[in-house]
């Protein structure tokens, strides 16, 4: 399923031999430009991110992320739903 302003944002993990390794990282990012910046694509060209989640190394931080997020969503959504139905003066 596409999504239209949120997405996944990979960083894969690092093994080679004679660096220092890291682990895999994701973040829950917006699909628009922020202050992260990644080389992508084949150019590797900077690119710059607004990240919705703090680092995540494991498939449960981005299942508690994306909880997180979800309810704050439906908060935002009973308070909008609280402000349209207010009744206008």
């Amino acid at each position: 399923m596409s999504t239209h302003s949120l997405q996944l944002l990979e960083i894969p993990g690092n093994y080679k031999k004679g660096t220092l390794p890291y682990n895999p990282r994701a973040y829950i990012a917006l699909k628009w430009h922020g202050p992260i910046e990644l080389p992508s694509g084949p150019k590797k060209k900077k690119v710059k991110f607004h990240t919705l989640s703090p680092e995540c190394q494991g498939f449960s931080e981005i299942e508690y992320e994306i909880d997180r997020l979800i309810q704050e969503l439906q908060t935002i959504r009973k308070q909008a739903k609280k402000f349209f139905q207010r009744k206008r003066k």
